[in-house]
């Protein structure tokens, strides 16, 4: 057998033990080996989680076979499964919560195929198992972005220790906003959406934090602008998802205060295959934008529908476009922050 053959079967074969470790998250199997402290069979598993014994023997047997998981045997013959101390680590990183996008991809998946064709629909909006799974993985990531934010853009926190208007643009459920609003009660946050469902949320989900405001607020609709300007405006992995990024850009430097400063964080790709090639991370982000980001932003037939793989070049000079001055700093490539003055 060919080395390309093996590589394409490793490919196929792994989409299906993903998609099994992603059902062991959500059934509980897997937090149930991340809680024990000695090896478990899987009755014991089953009865924690109050499920059917034959169902977790075949799923712990899939990632035991594919050492996801370790299995051993007992003095009396028994299967133990149980995953080592250490590799524990591994399950609290964004590789992990990257698993849940499996999901979205799922649910959408037969309306996707229809998108294909010319005489098919053009996009639609992201799901609420999507938005599951970026809130997973903003959750893993919000304190490093937070991090970011304080050391990379120049007198920031003292801004908003002393108090300043910020705005978060396509917050989503406004989990960072949230973040920040606790960390600088001094300051007043602006959560913003175009989703009503997911303003309804933050409203419901937000009420608590008194220096949290609302606005419905479309980037691709600037007529629709308010008035008000922001010391800070800023957003996380939604440029690239708008029908038209520099005019949602044009919009975001006019909410944006003289001297202000408007950041985002976003994937800085080569932008192109070549340039990425062999780099699954990215591949997986291709993945994404062919099942998220492509068809929420085409949205209309003149969209430019850029995926999450944009590429940094694209991203520098939109904003360029826009009329900002930008500086970029990767975080962990391929993600970056954009500093837009």
């Amino acid at each position: 057998m060919s080395s390309f053959t093996d590589k394409l079967a490793r490919f196929v074969e792994s989409t299906c033990v993903g998609l099994a470790l992603t059902l062991s998250k959500d059934v509980g199997i897997l937090q149930v080996l991340l809680d024990a402290r000695t090896p478990l069979t899987s009755h014991q598993i089953a009865d924690q989680r109050g499920m059917k014994e034959r169902y977790v023997r075949e799923l712990v047997d899939c990632l035991a076979t594919a050492e996801v998981i370790h299995a051993s045997t007992s003095d009396s013959g028994c299967l133990l499964y149980y995953i080592d101390e250490e590799e524990k680590k591994a399950f609290k990183t964004p590789a992990m919560a990257r698993m849940s996008f499996s999901v979205g991809m799922m649910k959408v998946y037969d309306y996707l195929k229809s998108c294909f064709s010319k005489t098919g629909p053009s996009g639609f909006r992201i799901s609420t198992e999507f938005y599951d799974a970026i809130d997973e993985y903003g959750d893993c990531q919000f304190d490093s972005y937070v991090d970011s934010l304080m050391r990379c853009v120049d007198g920031l926190k003292a801004q908003l220790e002393s108090g300043i208007d910020v705005l978060e643009v396509g917050c989503g459920r406004g989990r960072m906003l949230a973040k920040l609003a606790r960390m600088f009660p001094e300051s007043s946050f602006t959560a913003s959406d175009k989703v009503q469902s997911l303003q309804d949320w933050q409203k419901t989900n937000l009420s608590y934090i008194p220096n949290v405001k609302y606005d419905m607020l479309d980037l691709s609709c600037p007529s629709d602008l308010p008035s008000k300007q922001y010391d800070l405006v800023y957003c996380v992995n939604v440029i690239h998802d708008v029908p038209d990024p520099l005019e949602a850009l044009k919009t975001v430097r006019k909410l944006t205060k003289p001297g202000g400063v408007f950041t985002m964080i976003d994937f800085a790709t080569s932008g192109s295959p070549i340039g990425d090639k062999g780099n699954m991370l990215v591949a997986f982000l291709y993945s994404v934008g062919t099942f998220m980001s492509v068809p929420e932003s085409f949205q209309r037939e003149d969209s430019q529908a850029m995926g999450c793989c944009w590429g940094k070049q694209r991203a520098v000079d939109l904003a360029t476009a826009a009329g900002f001055t930008v500086d970029v700093v990767y975080l962990e490539y391929p993600v970056a922050l954009f500093i837009c003055k």
